[in-house]
């Protein structure tokens, strides 16, 4: 007897258990594409709002430890770096000591704390109305109160079926997140 007659027959996969495999394997993915890129919009979402939350209570403890007012408004200074208040939120922000709480980065007494980057494309930073975008500066005193409600709501991409996040301000200066707070705006 010859050895190669001994061994089992060659193991493998036919052609037609490969094609059932790759049937299946398209229909999940077909299922399930949509489903994660709803999961990617949800945790981008996630993410970018708590970036600005972090910004809201940076300058909130700022201002509460150096005993006078810091501001956040809508920068480029990520991307230009120019450190002048201008645009809208969405294309970044940055928080700065403010010590005369208006939209003008002084060079002698005003210094910028910390710089973020805008949003990423399709992502919306809106009112809670949803009527226009957000860029008007917020301050915090040295007392942690902004004086000021306000609701800044972020939205994901249009063909996304994940709810709004909001950051809901009160009038002592607390930010909260909270979901689907407001229709995002049809553009």
């Amino acid at each position: 007897m010859d050895r190669m007659s001994l061994r089992d027959p060659a193991r493998g996969f036919t052609l037609i258990e490969l094609m059932i495999v790759l049937v299946v394997l398209a229909t999940l993915l077909s299922v399930g594409a949509p489903l994660m890129q709803s999961q990617l919009h949800s945790n981008r979402l996630r993410a970018e709002s708590s970036r600005f939350l972090h910004a809201i209570n940076l300058a909130r403890s700022e201002a509460v430890m150096r005993n006078l007012p810091v501001s956040i408004c809508p920068s480029a200074m990520a991307t230009t770096g120019i450190p002048e208040c201008a645009g809208v939120f969405a294309d970044g922000w940055m928080v700065f000591a403010n010590a005369d709480k208006d939209k003008i980065v002084d060079a002698g007494t005003d210094e910028v704390l910390r710089v973020f980057e805008g949003l990423p494309a399709g992502f919306v930073l809106t009112n809670r109305t949803g009527t226009r975008d957000a860029f008007e500066l917020i301050s915090y005193l040295p007392d942690g109160s902004s004086h000021s409600n306000r609701t800044l709501m972020f939205c994901p991409p249009q063909q996304s079926a994940v709810q709004s996040l909001s950051i809901v301000m009160n009038i002592v200066g607390r930010a909260r997140l909270v979901e689907g707070w407001g229709e995002c705006p049809a553009v």
